[in-house]
């Protein structure tokens, strides 16, 4: 039987060769460490659904409306307890910062997230209604660890900055999404 701690349903192992002196995976991608190893999370296909559009019709633009990511299924195929320690593997030219970690709403058979919230002459960008804030640190080049503790259950995932759509909608993305077991 296993521990909550090292609860893993899906997972597999990097292919990418690990730095040789860190121990680090060194492709672009979310890690997460299970063991002495770190296991690649696969990302999930983000689409962006807008609403409110009858609300902005209505009110003749007055109210804006909003935009939300969806991903198919109910949960992740990736469920860990806690604590969690990540590595992200960002591109040349992008800090961890930019990554968003954000708190999914479950649906009946998929999840949700607000990263674009209308209202009345104006629009809010940013997920900061589902965002969850963490702190990471940088190990190398492009690389950051981050350490995840306190989580409540749910489903979560890092949203990278290409994964953001504009307010017109019609965009997809992707996102690194993960269930915390209580």
């Amino acid at each position: 039987m296993l521990r909550k701690s090292e609860a893993v349903t899906s997972g597999r192992s990097s292919d990418a060769a690990p730095n040789s002196a860190s121990g680090l995976p060194t492709e672009i991608g979310v890690y997460v460490k299970r063991g002495n190893e770190w296991v690649e999370i696969q990302p999930e296909v983000v689409n962006w659904k807008t609403g409110g559009v009858f609300k902005s019709i209505a009110s003749m633009g007055v109210v804006k409306g909003d935009v939300n990511g969806h991903l198919d299924r109910k949960q992740s195929p990736h469920r860990f307890g806690s604590p969690l320690e990540f590595v992200i593997i960002a591109p040349e030219g992008v800090a961890v910062t930019e990554y968003q970690l954000l708190k999914l709403h479950e649906n009946s058979n998929n999840r949700e997230f607000r990263t674009v919230t209308g209202g009345v002459f104006h629009v809010k960008g940013g997920a900061t209604r589902d965002l969850v804030s963490f702190e990471g640190k940088k190990v190398a080049s492009r690389t950051f660890s981050i350490t995840l503790s306190g989580l409540q259950g749910g489903e979560y995932g890092f949203l990278p900055p290409s994964g953001v759509t504009s307010a017109s909608g019609g965009s997809i993305g992707k996102m690194y999404t993960f269930t915390m077991v209580p």
